[in-house]
């Protein structure tokens, strides 16, 4: 699905101009131009260059193209459909690009405050989920053992993030970096948590061309909108039966992975329950009630405890029990 802002337009410049300069064509101004008649023989740009056969109808040096480009942007500008592969608009990453959900304006999915969002074209549907103890999971992604999340279209486009539960456990990232920008790898992030290093790795090689670069000014999107502005990576998962297989061994969606998530809320507090509470003196006695872990559990953590949680549940060499 290509995004709705994107348009098509006829452009015109100059290529004997010192500044180039994209005009776009309209019907009304061709009789106000030298360009596009035997009049442009007076212009100093064409003069200066010595065009050997001078009696045209029009200059030719005037270069016309079909270019693309986004009508929401403050700034308008034309790619040439030569290049319109490497752009996201004409297909489903148009989803996590910055102009668009600031128009879109969907809810910051993964916080238990609204069950919708608004949508543009009906673009945002996606974010069609359920909601298992506070942590949305949408219906229309894939989660890896290890909380990460893919967002696959039909043309092998893709964008990956880390999950809510993962988010609700983090609380919040100081810094976020990338161990890997671009090529064909299993793409990794650091988080910075608390003051320690936490590695984050997709389970599957992709071709990555693309990283969210503004999460290293805005790192906060990364854990409170895990689903659109705190992307991570984009890319294109090549096609192949490895891939296909370990698609279907390593992510759950649908109900598959409301089940599952459900089943991790209830690990991980377990573990929280066996592996720090016994060695906290000063918490006493602490009923087990049946509840969940707590928001922001990791400001709650020391560093070996942290490190001890986050390599039973979000090591990227986690199989799908």
């Amino acid at each position: 699905m290509r995004c709705p802002f994107l348009r098509e337009a006829q452009v015109k410049s100059c290529q004997a101009s010192a500044f180039r300069k994209m005009i776009v064509r309209s019907a009304d101004d061709v009789s106000h131009e030298k360009c596009s008649t035997s009049e442009y023989m007076s212009c100093p740009a064409a003069k200066q260059l010595h065009e050997e056969i001078p009696n045209r109808e029009r200059c030719p040096f005037l270069q016309e193209s079909l270019m693309q480009y986004c009508s929401a942007a403050p700034v308008p500008k034309y790619i040439p459909y030569s290049e319109s592969l490497l752009s996201r608009c004409g297909n489903d990453s148009h989803r996590y690009c910055e102009v668009f959900l600031g128009l879109a304006q969907p809810e910051s999915a993964g916080t238990n405050n609204s069950t919708s969002c608004a949508v543009v074209s009906q673009t945002c549907e996606r974010e069609n989920g359920s909601w298992v103890e506070g942590i949305f999971v949408p219906s229309s992604l894939a989660f890896s053992s290890n909380h990460l999340w893919l967002d696959l279209s039909e043309d092998g486009y893709c964008c990956i993030g880390i999950d809510a539960f993962l988010s609700r456990v983090l609380g919040r990232a100081e810094r976020v970096s990338f161990a890997t920008v671009r090529g064909r790898v299993m793409p990794a992030a650091v988080l910075s948590v608390q003051g320690i290093d936490l590695q984050v790795v997709f389970p599957l090689t992709i071709i990555l061309t693309k990283v969210n670069t503004y999460l290293r000014v805005n790192s906060e999107h990364l854990t409170g909108k895990p689903y659109n502005r705190g992307w991570l990576f984009e890319g294109i998962l090549p096609k192949s039966a490895e891939n296909e297989k370990r698609c279907s061994d390593e992510f759950v969606r649908g109900n598959i992975a409301v089940e599952w998530m459900a089943d991790e809320v209830r690990r991980l507090s377990e573990f929280v329950h066996e592996h720090f509470i016994p060695a906290r003196d000063t918490l006493g006695a602490v009923m087990n009630d049946g509840g969940v872990f707590c928001e922001n559990l990791a400001k709650h953590l020391t560093r070996e405890e942290l490190l001890h949680l986050f390599n039973e549940f979000f090591s990227p060499y986690i199989s799908r029990r």
